[in-house]
């Protein structure tokens, strides 16, 4: 028995040393750690001790009564060095839906992140999207493109980036940045080959949840915007 327990302690202090937490706060959707889809977008998740890259957004119904509406952001891609038990991620500070448009008017809203109680730096990409209606329904393929691009791979976990990466513009607790990488043609030739290499491998391997989001997407539209979708869904039959 004795020995047992030793055993569970060693095993716990293991976990502890090794995993953490992440709790996205209220409005705060997460959609993928590390490469890999959520288990949980709005509840906990795990991160490793380390780098860690997470995909989030702000989905949140404001107002009140009738004037009240759901804003949804645009996805952001934060990478935060974990050593501590428990992140929380909160979204920029948006009471009504002007405060959050004007929140995320640029590449780079404030996001409140903290670390057992404290603020922690983060840097941060918005993620870039398709052209046209409903530019993020596929974000695995878009984030998979995002990280080949970067040179951004994940082994056991762990992420790792290429040392000839080109530089990405950051950002860190209550300040800016403005991208200033600079592609060469044949550099930028090998990250697109690399970037549709990798979306196929991770359409492969992940469902896609493209139903849920046309679903979210098109009750959020206006009457105007349902009838041309309507209309474009004729047209490709």
């Amino acid at each position: 028995m004795k020995n047992s327990m030793v055993v569970l302690a060693t095993l716990g202090l293991a976990f502890s040393v090794n995993a953490a937490t992440l709790v996205p706060m209220k409005g705060v959707s997460v959609y993928f750690i590390n490469g890999q889809e959520a288990e949980e977008r709005i509840g906990k998740n795990e991160l490793d001790q380390g780098e860690n890259q997470v995909v989030v957004r702000m989905d949140k119904k404001l107002g009140k009564g009738s004037s009240s509406n759901v804003y949804t952001s645009a996805p952001y891609v934060l990478t935060v060095n974990v050593t501590g038990e428990e992140v929380k991620i909160n979204h920029p500070v948006a009471r009504s839906e002007q405060e959050a448009k004007v929140a995320f008017r640029g590449d780079t809203p404030q996001w409140r992140v903290t670390q057992d109680g404290y603020a922690l730096a983060y840097e941060q990409e918005k993620l870039k999207g398709k052209d046209g209606f409903m530019p993020y329904m596929q974000m695995d393929e878009l984030i998979a493109a995002h990280n080949a691009e970067r040179g951004i791979s994940f082994t056991s976990g762990e992420m790792v980036v290429a040392k000839s990466a080109a530089p990405v513009a950051t950002a860190a607790v209550a300040t800016t940045a403005v991208a200033t990488s600079v592609a060469a043609t044949t550099g930028a030739s090998a990250s697109k080959a690399s970037a549709s290499a990798a979306s196929k491998e991770v359409v492969a391997s992940q469902a896609s949840d493209n139903v849920g989001q046309l679903q979210a997407w098109y009750l959020k539209a206006s009457k105007q915007e349902r009838k041309e979708f309507r209309k474009w869904m004729i047209d490709q039959e």
